[in-house]
């Protein structure tokens, strides 16, 4: 619904800078739908995943490293904001 929405852009809004989190430029809302305006992110895991084939294990544990990293930044700040 939209309050849950508006939550998940009040945390948003709170992360901190991080080169793995996309940034939430802007948002506006009219009459039908909410509209959020984020940073533009080049390249992508998927097509990199694909055109590689495979990946050896060390590199998919760096790539899970980073994941983690970002989740853990997300929680954190996510807990802050709703205490």
């Amino acid at each position: 619904d939209i309050e849950d929405l508006r939550r998940q852009v009040e945390i948003m809004r709170h992360l901190p800078e991080h080169p793995n989190i996309v940034s939430l430029k802007y948002t506006y809302e009219d009459e039908d739908d909410v509209h959020l305006v984020m940073e533009l992110c080049k390249g992508d895991l998927l097509n990199r995943i694909v055109r590689r084939g495979y990946y050896t294990e060390r590199s998919a544990a760096c790539v899970i490293k980073t994941v983690v990293e970002v989740v853990q930044v997300i929680n954190l700040n996510s807990l802050c904001l709703s205490l």
